[in-house]
């Protein structure tokens, strides 16, 4: 990630986050990487044609840009780094631009898994109604990427007033015009009043829950209260994204069982497993992200938006 720097007016609280950050590993320990390497020529085509298809429908043209909002089950589920992973695979593989929207009120960490220091807020954006063309929205920006832009809920500091469901509408909601894709770092949880508008305004949404049998019971809890809402709607544009924490983590969750229960109420299911480079909470690097990693995040971004485009009219 380029250096971006950061003005003393709205400084950075966290500047030098990534310098205190030691020798970040590969996701991949080396023997699989190498042994990945003698085989690479060799993959199953079917495995070949099922990305090269992923990457075609996430390339997809749209008439209107699309929000993915992005939601913690709870606390270090994981939901700012698969944001940040989503945010830069729409960038890679798509044409048009792609918003990072931080609004996590609790110091959220979507700019530091994106290598990006803290400017404005999208408190700052008074005039963003008044904004005629991404020209004049732009300096309000962290740019992380030829296509890829991000902005945080709050400057990061002790005493920030918190973003409220109003703000979000009359200041962040129409700066998404000018993006194909805008991912909203979300709080935990979807029934907070911050959330719930972020989820209405949303095409698709993402629950991010740890691989455990409680994290399962904290995505069942909020699919029900969906369904206790009169949200049933909702459903067949969820996806939940399960992560294993742990290198061994995958084991404390029956993910078939999970799936099916889920399916049975038209929810996707999708699950990241350990990888060293996202455990050790340095800014994404692409080249050390783990090769399954890599493989679920285009699997992920294309089912998004196999879910989002049908909304359009």
């Amino acid at each position: 990630m380029p250096d971006l720097g950061w003005d003393g007016h709205h400084a950075d609280p966290y500047p030098m986050a990534a310098e205190l950050v030691g020798d970040v590993p590969h996701g991949d320990p080396l023997w699989r990487r190498v042994g990945r390497g003698a085989v690479h020529a060799f993959l199953p085509t079917g495995d070949v044609r099922s990305v090269a298809e992923q990457a075609a429908s996430i390339q997809r043209p749209i008439t209107t840009g699309r929000r993915i909002a992005v939601a913690g089950m709870r606390g270090g589920a994981g939901k700012s780094t698969v944001t940040a992973l989503l945010a830069t695979v729409f960038a890679h593989y798509r044409r048009d631009r792609v918003l990072a929207l931080d609004i996590d009120p609790d110091f959220g960490t979507l700019a530091l898994r994106l290598g990006a220091a803290r400017r404005h807020a999208v408190g700052d954006l008074t005039m963003a109604n008044g904004f005629r063309s991404f020209d004049e929205a732009e300096p309000f920006l962290v740019r992380v990427g030829q296509r890829l832009w991000t902005l945080a809920g709050n400057h990061g500091h002790i005493g920030d007033a918190p973003l409220s469901a109003e703000i979000y509408r009359d200041r962040a909601m129409p700066l998404t015009r000018f993006f194909g894709i805008t991912l909203v770092d979300c709080d935990s949880g979807i029934t907070g009043p911050l959330s719930r508008h972020v989820l209405e305004g949303a095409h698709v949404q993402v629950l991010v829950a740890p691989a455990t049998p409680d994290g399962a019971r904290s995505v069942g809890r909020e699919l029900d209260w969906l369904q206790s809402a009169g949200l049933q709607e909702r459903l067949a544009r969820t996806v939940v994204v399960f992560t294993v924490k742990a290198p061994y983590g995958r084991r404390y969750l029956d993910l078939d069982g999970a799936s099916a229960i889920l399916a049975d109420v038209g929810v996707a299911c999708v699950r990241f497993d350990y990888d060293r480079h996202l455990a050790s909470g340095a800014p994404l690097d692409p080249q050390r992200l783990a090769h399954n990693t890599r493989t679920t995040a285009i699997r992920l971004a294309a089912l998004l938006l196999d879910r989002a485009v049908p909304s359009e009219p």
